[in-house]
């Protein structure tokens, strides 16, 4: 008797692109081999499990079992739905928290070997992720190596009723592939935590100097001589305090236009280009570095940018604007209303000073007639106003790269770099949706932090050897209506292969898996990341016979 064949399909995305990158990056491997843990399911499965969850249906990790089963992971590593409950999951972001750097450093290892990564220039900076809930239970006490205690701080969306968690993220110029983080306290300031990154760093990559990016807060004097004590180089935005702005008013006749346009401006005509100028002061700091005397003599730019003075110009115009309409309004309601005490007009005053910084330049006079009404008369300090307005478009780089290799115009260039850290900042509060944080237990945050990073490292692998192969020529089919593509990135990459599918052929007792048909832009990707539909897997079962 024939033996009936019945046919279904189920949608994988970009599972098999990503189950591709998982074993070039050797992470089930490596997890199952660094982390020490007893189950019925390997731990490194249930890491790929998370990952993958990350690159394809970034949610709050409720009932992960279930859209496991949908998006056909589960039956990947035979696995059940029951399998993959929340407490197990739980445990295993635990697991990761106590024992990620171990990972972490295997694996960046591995990549530079896998993938001839380029680690001599590295980009830091610090974000937060926002948490709903009290956390009581975490305020006081003791916590367990690289957990963060959630607290209230200076939110990155302004809100101050909700509390944080924060993270540092190292960021390689060479595709901007991250290769490590640090959790931190929801208060934490972020000034220090360099010092402790930059040990980190040295631990992690190999002996070779190192240039080290970050913006104005590792404007301190122990973070930059650590970073000469390790033989590096630094680059990073200065705090751009009293004394340096009345350095710059004895300078700026020396402003000189800079070879450099932003990118986005680079098919413009020159002269509409926005402009950039540039004046170098040498300085020199000294102190000691582990009971070791550390000179450093450095370069203190001082640089001028006309698309800056323009939106600092109008920024200020329009915060001028309201608090002079609020001044305006007090002095029309004035013995009126609330207004018809001393003190009830100073307090509207002054609170609409502080509305904004530019408060400080109005100056106001409250009187009072024989009759006993009040009268008041105010102005804009000019002197003041001359004075912001001699600071438009100034920002402050500091650098101990030398000026033989390294011209003002070219450190400006390389600083803009900086941009690589917030992309991929950015690449996980968007796509990968690191907040809100819904996990209630700080050690699991910690270990959810892993899993993304991994996740953002495939991301940018995947990008980096795409851009690589394209080599500045542009990709069709990502965008609609066929629309040229540059540079693209690691989510467009993944969002191609949104609704590839497998065919499951069962005839009896046996299954077998077809891939469905790829369109020309899906092969046009394989083909870039030197993979081929043929053997293609979506983790464990190939998808053909």
């Amino acid at each position: 008797m024939a033996t009936t064949a019945t046919f279904n399909t189920q949608r994988v995305g970009a599972l098999p692109v990503i189950a591709e990158f998982c074993e070039r990056l050797q992470l089930r491997k490596i997890v199952n081999d660094t982390v020490p843990w007893q189950g019925d399911v390997p731990l490194g499965d249930l890491v790929e499990i998370l990952v993958a969850n990350r690159l394809l249906e970034p949610k709050p990790l409720y009932k992960l079992g279930s859209w496991a089963s949908k998006a056909t992971l589960a039956q990947f590593y035979n696995l059940t739905e029951e399998m993959l409950h929340d407490d197990r999951i739980g445990r295993a972001l635990e697991r990761v928290a106590a024992h990620g750097d171990h990972v972490q450093a295997a694996l960046v290892l591995h990549a530079i070997g896998e993938f001839d990564l380029d680690v001599r220039q590295v980009h830091y900076d610090l974000s937060t992720v926002e948490l709903y809930g009290a956390y009581a239970d975490y305020e006081e006490g003791p916590l367990p190596a690289g957990t963060p205690r959630p607290a209230y701080g200076h939110t990155k969306s302004g809100r101050k009723d909700l509390k944080q968690i924060q993270f540092g993220i190292n960021v390689l110029k060479d595709g901007a592939v991250p290769i490590s983080h640090q959790a931190f306290d929801g208060n934490a300031a972020e000034s220090p935590t360099h010092l402790d990154n930059l040990k980190r760093l040295a631990q992690l990559l190999p002996k070779g100097e190192l240039l080290y990016l970050a913006d104005s807060k590792l404007d301190a004097k122990e973070n930059l001589l650590a970073v000469v004590a390790r033989k590096g180089k630094f680059l990073g935005g200065g705090a751009f305090t009293v004394d340096v702005q009345n350095l710059f008013r004895t300078v700026k006749d020396r402003l000189h236009p800079l070879d450099y346009s932003p990118k986005s401006q680079a098919d413009l005509p020159a002269e509409q280009r926005d402009q950039y100028r540039g004046v170098e002061v040498r300085q020199e700091i000294r102190g000691l570095v582990e009971g070791t005397p550390i000179c450093c003599k450095y370069r203190l730019l001082l640089l001028w940018s006309e698309a800056k003075a323009r939106q600092e110009a109008a920024t200020r115009q329009r915060h001028l604007d309201k608090i002079r309409a609020e001044f305006g309004h007090i002095e029309k309601n004035l013995n009126r209303y609330r207004l018809k005490t001393l003190s009830d007009v100073q307090r509207r005053l002054e609170a609409a000073k502080r509305r904004y910084a530019e408060g400080k330049m109005f100056r106001y006079e409250v009187g009072q007639n024989r009759d006993g009404s009040l009268t008041l008369s105010w102005h804009i300090d000019s002197k003041d106003l001359a004075h912001q307005e001699e600071l438009d478009g100034v920002f402050v780089l500091k650098t101990n790269l030398s000026k033989a290799t390294h011209s003002t115009s070219d450190v400006l260039r390389t600083h803009k770099e900086q941009i690589q850290v917030e992309r991929r900042i950015g690449n996980l509060k968007g796509p990968l949706a690191v907040a809100p944080m819904y996990l209630k237990n700080p050690q699991r945050m910690a270990g959810l932090l892993f899993i993304l990073m991994w996740a953002l490292m495939i991301l940018a692998l995947m990008e980096r050897q795409v851009r690589r192969r394209l080599a500045g020529k542009p990709m069709y089919g990502l965008y609609p209506e066929r629309r040229p593509s540059k540079a693209p990135t690691g989510v467009r990459l993944i969002e191609a292969f949104e609704y590839l599918c497998i065919i499951l052929v069962e005839e009896g007792t046996q299954t077998t898996r077809y891939l469905g048909d790829l369109d020309d832009t899906q092969r046009q990707i394989l083909r870039l990341l030197d993979m081929h539909a043929g053997p293609m897997k979506t983790f464990k079962h190939r998808c053909g016979t």
